[in-house]
C-alpha cells in the first residue's frame, strides 16, 4: 500500500514538474500589450495630427486618484517586457469599481483593456501586470477608473522603451 502511495506521489510530482516547466516559458515570454502595428499607427497619428488643446483641471475631492508606480513616469528608458503597476485611491466615502478600469493607447486611444485584463490583477486598490511587451519607442497610456458614486479619473502615462528615440 505504501509503495503504491509513493509511486502515485512520484507520478503526480513528475506531472506537476512537467506542467510547471511547460508554463514557465510562456509566463516569462510575456504578452503583447501593444503590437508593432499599433505603435506605428500611434506614432504616425502623433506626427500628422495637431496636438489637441488639453486643459488640465485640478483633481476634485470627489474624484478618485490614480498613481502610477511602475514604470516610472519620467526619466530613463525601460526594458520590455515591463511591469505596470498603478494604485487607486477613492475619495472619502467612495469605493473604486474595478470593472470600470480601462487602458487606452496613444493619441488614437486604442482600447487595450481586454488584452491587459487577461494578464492583470485588478482590484479596488490598483492594477498590477507583469510581462507586458511593448515595441521600442515612445508610448502613451491613458488609465481610467471610476468609483461607485460615478466619479471618474484619468491619468496619462508616458514612457520610452529601449534606447534613445
Amino acid at each position: 500500500m505504501m509503495k503504491r502511495v509513493l509511486r502515485g506521489l512520484a507520478a503526480g510530482g513528475a506531472a506537476l514538474a512537467r506542467l510547471c516547466a511547460g508554463a514557465a516559458p510562456a509566463m516569462a515570454a510575456g504578452f503583447d500589450l501593444v503590437t508593432t502595428a499599433e505603435a506605428q499607427q500611434a506614432a504616425q497619428a502623433e506626427k500628422t495630427q495637431p496636438a489637441p488643446v488639453r486643459t488640465r483641471s485640478l483633481p476634485t475631492p470627489e474624484a478618485p486618484a490614480i498613481t502610477v508606480v511602475s514604470p516610472a513616469p519620467a526619466g530613463r528608458a525601460v526594458a520590455a517586457p515591463l511591469r505596470i503597476e498603478v494604485a487607486f485611491q477613492p475619495a472619502a466615502g467612495a469605493r473604486i469599481v474595478p470593472s470600470s478600469f480601462r487602458v487606452l493607447y496613444g493619441l488614437l486611444k486604442i482600447d487595450l483593456t481586454d488584452r491587459l485584463r487577461q494578464h492583470a490583477t485588478i482590484t479596488e486598490s490598483g492594477v498590477v501586470v507583469d510581462g507586458a511587451k511593448v515595441p521600442e519607442g515612445q508610448h502613451r497610456l491613458f488609465i481610467q477608473v471610476a468609483d461607485d458614486k460615478g466619479n471618474t479619473a484619468e491619468q496619462e502615462l508616458r514612457f520610452r522603451v529601449g534606447g534613445a528615440s
